[in-house]
């Protein structure tokens, strides 16, 4: 279910109403089953391998499972989120094959980092329900399992691989029909549209022999109002409308199809009256903007809402090339709420432990102890992880001065520290050697005045 619901992401879909499982033979109950199976063979080697591998770390199994989900995995995960891409997650239980069934798949759409890490998602035997993972950040062989919402436990987790597909029954122009009924419907932007007479079916330019029967019951499983970036005019009129969550925008003039990216080859013709199956309102979660107008909306609860700044933007999780850009004055019929609330995204220096990723793609996890010095001073610890032996240095850079700590080989760990009046404009920059010895810069940390006061800033250097 994970990839089918990825799928009508990816292709901006609409979602149909139907709240019973289809049955089988229907095409969405077949669909679903067929992108399980892709899911299963072409991720089957990474369950394999978390089935084979201890929880723990092992000489001859490496690192184990609780470390492969918080170092290997969960950064990754992180990456892609970060680009706003969701990401389907295998959760595993099992340590064989015959457990495999106790397995399972879930869509991963957002993370908080903390001491705790919580990773938001989305899972199908929930419906519309929010959900999250949880586990400690830093390894601790204490408290090594990833709990869910609903009370379950896991082992771990891993980033399945994933590449987004066009369910074949909602392609466009794809002809339907129910076995037992004469109605005939045109698919367009997911959605059905009904042919309402043999002369005007002949009069869209369709073709019979094109006409694909299905198990009775299968169009109530099909959406009755189109997805986003839709083009859509009746056959006898002239308006054009651009779909967004499910709602209609009038394209006043040619110039504004133009600027909005479209061409004329990209309006789709509809029966008769169709366009009366369009929404009132965009479906929740819909992100529009007007053309020429800055203030962005978030459709909830049936009203649009402003969203004040690009932080809460980016704190909710939205992607600006999800915005919905429509003509101007589009938005004036529509009822508006009150402003979102404004939201600060804590930077890193302000989270008690999270994991950094540098451009090298290699991880280092922080940890924040408030209280550990004296109020006027911050202390820096550079660590050296397991395995680890090249040069890793961290550069503490004020306006009066520059400071280096490092560590390589048997050196593990090394400290010194900022005082609080240095802290505003200082930086600390992440260093690590590479071909023939040289250091190289990797990564730059700002906001040190963000510190707690008398903090102990703990980083272990855990993968290079």
């Amino acid at each position: 279910m994970a990839f089918a619901a990825l799928d009508h992401w990816h292709q901006r879909l609409p979602v149909p109403a139907a709240s019973a499982l289809p049955p089988d033979g229907n095409p969405v109950a077949d669909y679903i089953y067929d992108r399980l199976i892709t899911s299963i063979v072409d991720n089957w080697p990474m369950y394999f391998q978390f089935m084979r591998t201890p929880d723990h770390p092992t000489t001859l199994n490496g690192i184990g499972v609780a470390r492969m989900t918080r170092e290997e995995q969960f950064p990754k995960l992180k990456q892609l989120l970060d680009q706003g891409l969701p990401q389907p997650l295998g959760l595993c239980q099992s340590r064989d094959p015959g457990g495999f069934g106790n397995d399972h798949q879930v869509v991963a759409y957002g993370y908080e980092e903390g001491e705790r890490t919580r990773v938001f998602i989305w899972d199908n035997r929930y419906a519309r329900r929010e959900d999250v993972l949880e586990f400690k950040t830093a390894y601790d062989p204490a408290d090594r399992v990833v709990r869910q919402g609903n009370g379950d436990q896991w082992r771990g987790f891993f980033v399945e691989r994933y590449a987004p597909r066009l369910p074949w029954y909602l392609a466009g122009g794809k002809l339907l029909s129910d076995r037992s009924d004469p109605r005939i419907y045109l698919v367009h932007g997911g959605a059905k549209f009904w042919v309402t007479s043999p002369p005007e079916f002949d009069r869209l330019g369709l073709h019979w022999n094109e006409v694909v029967e299905l198990p009775d019951g299968s169009m109530g499983y099909v959406a009755d109002a189109p997805g986003d970036r839709v083009l859509l005019r009746e056959i006898d009129r002239a308006e054009v409308y651009l779909t967004y969550g499910g709602h209609g925008f009038h394209i006043p003039d040619p110039d504004t199809l133009v600027r909005l990216g479209f061409s004329w080859s990209d309006v789709r013709v509809l029966p008769r009256d169709s366009l009366r199956a369009l929404r009132p309102m965009p479906v929740d979660g819909t992100v529009l903007r007007e053309e020429h107008q800055d203030p962005v909306y978030l459709v909830v609860d049936g009203v649009l809402r402003h969203v004040p700044d690009p932080v809460t933007f980016t704190a909710l999780g939205l992607r600006w090339d999800r915005v919905g850009v429509v003509p101007d004055g589009s938005l004036a019929a529509l009822p508006k709420g009150s402003p979102l609330p404004a939201s600060h995204l804590p930077a890193w220096s302000e989270r008690s432990a999270g994991q950094l990723i540098t451009r090298d793609h290699d991880a280092v996890d922080y940890r924040i102890e408030a209280g550990a010095k004296p109020a006027d001073e911050v202390e820096f610890v550079l660590n050296l992880g397991t395995g680890l032996t090249w040069r890793k240095e961290l550069g503490l850079h004020a306006k009066d001065g520059d400071w280096t700590i490092a560590v390589q080989d048997s050196k593990r760990t090394d400290a010194n520290g900022l005082y609080r009046y240095q802290l505003p404009e200082g930086q600390l920059r992440l260093r690590k050697a590479k071909l023939f010895g040289a250091v190289t810069g990797v990564l730059e940390l700002n906001d040190l005045d963000r510190l707690p006061a008398g903090a102990r800033v703990t980083f272990t250097w855990v993968r290079d």
